[in-house]
């Protein structure tokens, strides 16, 4: 696997594809059976406190037909002789029984906790019918109301543990009231009210009276119970969330309360705030298992889906790789539905294209490398006939200059002042042609890269005076003023001080051929960063732009013309070029028509003591070409 192949991680489409569609899949059911769950639940709760308010009005209703019922009992009863005359000043014995026998006939069949009793205009009791073992200790207007000429209902209180109340009504004779019939009775239900109300409510549902000013709770039983706590106002009327011992356990429960017209009791429905929502959660679960069912076979289908989609393109991937690895034989089958298919079609023949075009490249690469060896076979032939000629051709100047010596000398004779001028013209034609000749050497052993060099920290200062006073005669001869700025003692380079020298000999040479007589050079250093740059700048004719980038190409002369000639074979630029990137510098120039150029030689400085702790002198081949 290549280094590219590597540093591509993650989950591979294959994998990714199926795992996001069932993740979208999930949060669209999820999504759905929690919108669902919310409004059927809201809709649940909203139809619960709707029937509880109606169950609740029912069985107020229902309480409170009892009274009618019984006032027009008790308003017969008081208006019966017997008991009339039971209350006269001097009741016989036979007037008191009379009236128990009609109190006993106001007993409510199969309820043996009732007591009815008449009682005098100041309390005392004068007949009595019904249960005569369960003594009431409190007063009998303990939470009665009492109104004249009319039923009168009593609030609930207990006797042991059981909740009792009275029934009570004025017996008015001439306008005065002459005595009262009261009769205690018990709370108490029948299974088929029970059952019925169960029937309506539900069975989590709990049906409690209390007294209006909330003095006691009781069941429908008649058992007593505590009062909620932390009554809570709902959002409709008579409505409290509570807690509350509900169906044997204590929570939070909905009440409902209303008045029972007539008494001073409260009707109390209670129903369980958990009870309002189990409808909805038994439907959620319903849900959520459908949504398990759905979710796993969407989750396959998506992922049959996915493989049909991504398996060509896994197909189209790894021959992508086999290709990039460098083998162009590889195609994928064309198959799969209509866009797959066509990116299949367009890889094959991308992918003979590429094979095509490396076939190609490796024929001209192949004949680029028979060019690139016949081009150095004929480079190194060159070189090896320019460093023959060259050594050929010292012989005989060398020899040349030695006559030219004996001559002077007069060893063979006197020399008249004429002849002494023209061995004056051929010794320094002997001179240029040497250095000529010593140039084309240095040219070839570049080309070659077999020139040595000695790298050591030379001065600045003492190799820029020392090619300044080479070249100063030839200054003084065309009339050129020359300022050298001085460099500080201690400023160092790495370099090959011949080498170096020959530079900056080269440079100043170059800016005197250029510079019209009464013209001035400069010569200037600097420091930028961890180089060091030695300027040369003349006020010479200058350079065009267009040929700035010739300057330094073997064998070219700017300006060579019949009135303007040169001297040289144009490769003193180069080989200055080439000698100061073989030191680790460059050569660099900048100019202006009409107002000179300036060169910039510019060298490394030492390398600091922990990067060349023993300052040991390097001696080196020559390693950059030209």
């Amino acid at each position: 696997m290549s280094p590219e192949t590597r540093r591509v991680k993650g989950m591979s489409l294959e994998r990714k594809l199926p795992l996001l569609m069932t993740a979208v899949l999930l949060a669209i059911l999820g999504g759905g059976v929690l919108l669902a769950y919310r409004e059927i639940r809201s809709a649940a709760i909203v139809v619960s406190l709707n029937r509880l308010q109606e169950v609740t009005a029912s069985l107020a209703a229902a309480a409170g037909t009892t009274a009618p019922r019984i006032s027009e009992t008790f308003r017969d009863a008081a208006r019966n002789e017997n008991l009339r005359r039971a209350l006269s000043a001097r009741p016989s014995p036979d007037d008191i029984r009379r009236a128990a026998t009609v109190l006993d006939g106001l007993d409510t069949p199969g309820d043996s906790g009732v007591r009815t009793e008449l009682r005098s205009s100041d309390g005392v009791v004068l007949a009595s019918a019904g249960d005569q073992d369960l003594k009431d200790q409190r007063p009998m207007t303990a939470g009665v109301v009492t109104r004249p000429d009319s039923l009168s209902v009593g609030a609930f209180y207990t006797i042991g543990d059981r909740v009792h109340y009275w029934y009570t009504r004025t017996v008015m004779i001439d306008g005065i009231r002459a005595g009262t019939i009261a009769q205690r009775r018990r709370l108490n239900t029948q299974a088929e009210t029970e059952a019925n109300i169960a029937r309506l409510t539900g069975q989590q549902s709990r049906v409690l009276f209390r007294n209006a000013d909330g003095s006691l709770w009781t069941t429908l039983h008649g058992k007593p119970v505590e009062p909620p706590t932390e009554a809570q106002g709902g959002a409709n009327a008579g409505l409290q969330t509570v807690l509350h011992k509900a169906v044997g356990e204590s929570g939070r429960v909905v009440l409902n309360e209303m008045a029972v017209a007539g008494t001073p009791w409260v009707v109390v429905l209670e129903l369980p705030v958990a009870a309002l929502a189990a409808g909805p959660r038994d439907m959620l679960r319903r849900f959520i298992s459908m949504s398990a069912v759905l979710l796993l076979v969407g989750a396959l289908a998506l992922w049959l889906i996915s493989r049909r989609i991504t398996s060509p393109l896994a197909g189209l991937t790894a021959a992508a790789e086999g290709i990039a690895s460098g083998d162009y034989s590889h195609r994928v089958n064309p198959r799969g539905d209509y866009e797959i298919a066509r990116l299949g079609e367009s890889f094959n023949r991308m992918a003979e294209e590429i094979e095509a075009a490396n076939k190609k490249l490796h024929e001209s690469a192949g004949a680029a490398a028979d060019a690139q060896q016949a081009a150095e076979a004929a480079n190194a032939s060159k070189s090896n006939f320019l460093a023959a000629m060259s050594h050929e051709l010292r012989t005989p100047l060398n020899a040349i200059a030695g006559y030219v010596e004996l001559l002077e000398l007069e060893l063979r004779g006197p020399l008249t002042t004429e002849q002494r001028t023209d061995l004056g013209r051929v010794k320094r034609s002997q001179k240029y042609l040497l250095g000529l000749i010593e140039e084309i050497l240095v040219f070839s052993q570049l080309d070659a890269q077999r020139l040595a060099f000695d790298i050591t920290d030379v001065p600045v200062d003492g190799v820029v005076s020392d090619a300044r006073a080479m070249v100063e005669q030839q200054m003084e001869a065309r009339n050129l003023e020359c300022h050298y700025v001085g460099c500080s003692e201690d400023l160092l380079v790495r370099a090959d001080r011949d080498k170096m020298q020959q530079v900056l000999i080269n440079l100043l040479v170059n800016a005197a051929k250029y510079t019209n007589p009464g013209g001035s050079i400069r010569i200037s250093c600097d420091t930028e960063g961890d180089r060091v740059l030695v300027r040369v700048a003349d006020t010479g004719v200058g350079i065009p732009g267009e040929k700035l980038t010739r300057i330094f190409d073997a064998f070219v002369q700017l300006d060579r013309s019949l009135n303007q000639p040169r001297e040289g074979v144009g490769l003193g630029l180069t080989i200055s070029r080439d000698l100061a990137r073989a030191m680790g510098g460059d050569l660099h120039v900048e100019s202006t028509v009409g107002k000179g150029s300036t060169f910039t030689l510019v060298l490394p400085t030492p390398q600091p003591a922990d990067d060349d702790p023993a300052g040991i002198e390097l001696r080196s081949e020559m390693v950059v070409g030209t």
